[in-house]
């Protein structure tokens, strides 16, 4: 059986790495986990282009010092959020993602054979940036004013939900879970 998940992710470039600061996962349709997860290292380790580089691409508006749970579970909740603990061994995972950046570090971070990432703006053209998507039945995490990982998921989510009731409407073969 196929499981359709939705992720979104926020974070930020250090030293040629992206450091994930928010994460948020749709399963189901109606599975939702959300977590904002704590500095990797105190903000002082950075060097100083690493710190004005952090500066710059502050847009969406969490801090470095935000977020209660350790990054050393980055790897593990996000897995578990998106393949679950309580599926079975011939479900798949297909995995909505916006972004071809956070594909690959998904990718990376999740490294299994039951799953399949694709990129919305990749795979779908007609797929509008996150910026402009409806955000009609969203909510933010409330921790921050922009780019939240938490209502992104959710327009994802709604823009696929209706591109899947135009198909049918229209009788037209469609692919979105």
């Amino acid at each position: 059986m196929i499981v359709t998940t939705f992720v979104d992710l926020q974070g930020f470039i250090v030293g040629k790495k992206f450091i994930v600061k928010e994460v948020a996962v749709l399963r189901k349709g109606a599975i939702l986990s959300h977590y904002i997860f704590t500095c990797p290292m105190p903000w002082s380790f950075l060097t100083k282009s690493e710190q004005y580089s952090w500066l710059s691409a502050y847009h969406h508006g969490l801090q470095w010092e935000d977020g209660m749970i350790l990054y050393s579970m980055v790897k593990r909740l996000i897995t578990m959020a998106v393949i679950g603990v309580e599926e079975s061994d011939d479900n798949n995972a297909l995995v909505y993602v916006k972004g071809h950046e956070k594909r690959e570090w998904l990718a990376d971070v999740l490294d299994s054979d039951n799953l399949t990432i694709e990129t919305l703006d990749a795979d779908y053209k007609d797929i509008d940036s996150l910026h402009n998507l409806d955000v009609t039945n969203t909510m933010r995490c409330g921790k921050h004013v922009k780019n939240c990982a938490l209502q992104n998921v959710f327009k994802i989510h709604n823009w696929c939900s209706h591109v899947k009731k135009k198909c049918i409407k229209f009788k037209i073969k469609y692919e979105i879970f």
